[in-house]
């Protein structure tokens, strides 16, 4: 039987998540799952973000279920009140004020940036703010920005390898995003500081003929980088010279065995007409995002049964293999996460 996620990944749980975008998160508590455990998320009175168990400590009932009353959450069940720390504020049935009695549900640190909400689900006084991640050019008014939510059936190492490779790019997104041409790609794949940057060699290459059509009409040379950054977050550039400039940012967060929950953030400029093309370019991630929902689907299905998968890489999966280590440092908490250096130069066809 294979190990819960929790038990798999080890030491990666002393991290920030994203447990949902400031959007979300209004006037009404919101239930959410991380690492195989259920939280509740809800506004105090001013407006922050606190994050707690979603289990009522008195009879078992989800917290996310009540509402919030004067920036505290009640519960459905029996009344009971808790602050945004999780210390009980009042239990109407001991017909006092305020109860004399402690009662606590465990808390979790949150930190609103940026229309997002990170939630600390590590070891207690390790949280550093500092740590997490500043989406590029989010507040750039010359670039234009949003984000994308979706749910996967597959975990976090298979998900970040999916969103920075290309030779799949061919197959899955045959037609959206760019057709076979056997094209040889060279590429140098380094790792450093916590970082596997990958940097092609590709100026002839597109992504996609509406991509070209549309917002490359000079069909000026590409440049293209994909970065993962330790432990769980991807950023794949796209330039075009002066045409348009075009990021894919994604942060996986854990939810359970085989079930992530991915934030993209999509960042492009422009020279002219940046708001008009939104709705465009919003239809157009969706799709090719929902064409690698279905085939992590299909992968998970042979690995769900797999405590630790095997896989027969080629050159091209050089990515891959150094993400791969990173992360098994990272799940025994070891410090040389940082510290690893490596450069390969590769090469590949599409």
């Amino acid at each position: 039987m294979i190990s819960s996620l929790k038990e798999r990944d080890g030491a990666l749980i002393n991290n920030w998540y994203i447990a949902c975008t400031s959007k979300e998160l209004s006037k009404k508590p919101i239930s959410r799952m991380i690492y195989d455990t259920n939280i509740v998320l809800f506004r105090d009175e001013n407006n922050v973000a606190g994050c707690l168990l979603d289990r009522c400590p008195h009879r078992g009932t989800p917290l996310s279920k009540g509402s919030c009353v004067s920036g505290n959450l009640q519960c459905s069940y029996h009344g009971w009140i808790f602050n945004n720390s999780g210390v009980v504020q009042n239990v109407p049935s001991e017909g006092v004020e305020k109860t004399k009695v402690r009662r606590i549900v465990q808390n979790f640190a949150t930190h609103e940036k940026d229309g997002i909400i990170w939630v600390w689900f590590g070891e207690e006084g390790k949280e550093d703010i500092s740590k997490i991640w500043d989406f590029p050019y989010r507040n750039d008014p010359s670039w234009h920005s949003y984000y994308m939510v979706t749910d996967f059936e597959n975990e976090v190492t298979n998900l970040t390898e999916n969103f920075v490779d290309v030779p799949h790019t061919v197959w899955v997104h045959k037609g959206w995003f760019r057709n076979r041409s056997f094209q040889h790609v060279p590429a140098v794949v380094s790792t450093e500081n916590g970082v596997v940057n990958v940097e092609y060699d590709q100026p002839n290459d597109n992504i996609g003929v509406l991509i070209k059509a549309f917002l490359n009409p000079k069909n000026e040379p590409m440049v293209h980088t994909d970065k993962f950054i330790f432990p769980n977050i991807t950023r794949v550039d796209y330039s075009f010279g002066s045409s348009f400039k075009y990021v894919i940012n994604s942060q996986c967060t854990p939810v359970s065995t085989f079930k992530s929950r991915v934030y993209t953030y999509i960042a492009y400029k422009l020279p002219i007409g940046g708001s008009l093309i939104k709705p465009f370019l919003n239809y157009y991630t969706r799709k090719v995002i929902e064409q690698d929902v279905v085939i992590m689907r299909h992968q998970k299905q042979n690995l769900i049964n797999e405590e630790k998968p095997r896989f027969q890489s080629t050159l091209a999966d050089e990515p891959h293999i150094q993400i791969e280590f990173l992360r098994e440092l990272g799940i025994k908490g070891s410090d040389k996460v940082f510290e690893h250096k490596k450069s390969k130069e590769i090469s590949f066809y599409i």
